[in-house]
């Protein structure tokens, strides 16, 4: 454990504390879907630790090329809680509840500072953590097979519903994939590691049943095609065997459950548009985002808070050519969709500030994914993977809408661009 924390933290200070620090990070990831409350406790003990190293942390910043980095992602983290302020400011209706899962965000604010100062490895902390999370997740599915029957025979946790649970073990089976052929730590033993974390993974993507990590994962596969294809010839014959391996587990019964799936969302989709059947999953869906519209329409600037646009569902004259069960589903489990939501709750601010959420991580990690070096490089492509996939998926659900999953956004983006940070400033 020693050797571990000595690799993970770059800037060395009091041993207990870098042991400390250490631990903590690797609980961060480790109990994410697994443990209740793990990633919201470790950062909050992330977060107290990082108000003593503030001023130690600013002046490494203030070089000009470092700045521009810095200041967008801190506008990025600070924008969601100042959209529900200015919209209940507009609204003069204040709910102190609405500001939990921004507060997260806003909270990485400092943790940015302690990663930038004490040069934390955080791609090789994701390495090392993300095969053990996803065994961690298996094994509590299995612990609980109570939560499955509940779901339909879906993959979930209990505190995690299918969908989140589909989208963000998707996440951490993209980390798995970008670590397989990793010059970071090149070695067989290394390879087989990841390798079962993916195929561990795959297996919880798809039990999970959520079709928007489905969709989410080719797209990923592509991408890391795109940034390892000249790393990938010396491993053909480990990626053969991998394949092979998958392709052996996943023929028959569970091919034909995912055909199913995707088959059932082509014909709810036509049916909804010739609307034959508008209330199917895919067909609420795409009925709550036509209503979403209109009640964005009727108060673009403020929003409606949490739930306060029920009372306009409620009117006759209100999309009167859409089905009670889409509005009544829009009242009681929101849009299904992170802009929207987003926009719905905070008016126009609500909408730029989850655009930001996408957009400005994405555009500082793809302007590193070929750096020539390999240290600002690999998380990167861990970031890039981690955005694609959330916004893949926040197409048909809230990504951001829970407190756990506000912190591990908040760790896992300042944690890969602090670690941008000081190796450019190396």
């Amino acid at each position: 454990m020693t050797n571990l924390y000595h690799k993970l933290i770059g800037r060395k200070g009091n041993p207990w504390l870098d042991f400390y620090l250490s631990c903590v990070l690797i609980a961060s990831l480790s109990g994410f879907l697994a443990v209740k409350g793990m990633t919201n406790i470790c950062l909050f003990v992330l977060l107290f630790s990082s108000l003593f190293f503030i001023k130690k942390s600013f002046p490494l910043i203030q070089e000009k090329e470092l700045f521009k980095i810095v200041l967008p992602i801190v506008i990025t983290l600070a924008l969601p809680i100042i959209a529900i302020l200015l919209s209940q400011f507009g609204r003069q209706h204040w709910v102190i509840k609405s500001y939990d899962g921004p507060s997260r965000m806003f909270f990485a604010i400092p943790i940015l500072f302690l990663f930038i100062y004490k040069k934390i490895d955080f791609a090789h902390l994701i390495a090392i953590t993300t095969p053990f999370a996803l065994l961690l997740i298996a094994y509590s599915i299995y612990l609980h097979p109570e939560i499955r029957a509940q779901e339909s025979g879906r993959f979930a946790t209990t505190f995690v519903r299918p969908n989140a649970f589909g989208t963000y073990t998707a996440v951490l089976t993209s980390f798995c994939l970008f670590h397989l052929v990793s010059p970071l730590k090149p070695s067989k033993l290394w390879f087989i590691y990841q390798a079962s974390g993916l195929l561990m993974g795959l297996t919880l993507v798809i039990g999970s049943g959520t079709r928007g990590s489905w969709l989410a994962m080719p797209v990923i596969i592509f991408i890391w095609l795109l940034c390892n294809y000249r790393s990938i010839r010396s491993y053909l014959p480990w990626l053969f065997i991998l394949v092979a391996t998958a392709a052996f587990f996943g023929s028959s019964s569970l091919s034909e459950y995912i055909d199913s799936r995707f088959t059932g969302a082509y014909s709810e989709i036509s049916n909804w548009i010739n609307q034959s059947d508008t209330d199917t999953s895919a067909g609420l869906r795409l009925s709550m985002w036509q209503i979403g519209w209109q009640l964005f329409m009727q108060n673009s600037f403020f929003g409606y808070g949490n739930k306060g646009y029920t009372f306009i569902l409620n009117e006759f004259w209100f999309a009167p050519n859409t089905s009670y069960a889409a509005k009544e589903m829009l009242s009681c489990c929101g849009a299904h969709n992170e802009l929207l939501a987003n926009t719905l709750r905070s008016g126009i601010t609500g909408l730029l500030s989850a655009l930001l959420l996408f957009v400005t991580p994405f555009i500082i990690f793809i302007r590193h994914i070929k750096h020539t070096n390999i240290n600002i490089a690999t998380p990167a492509q861990l970031g890039l993977a981690y955005i694609t996939c959330v916004a893949v998926c926040s197409i048909s659900i809230e990504v951001f809408n829970l407190k756990y999953l506000s912190s591990f956004y908040g760790l896992i983006i300042t944690g890969l661009i602090a670690q941008i940070i000081h190796e450019k400033n190396r």
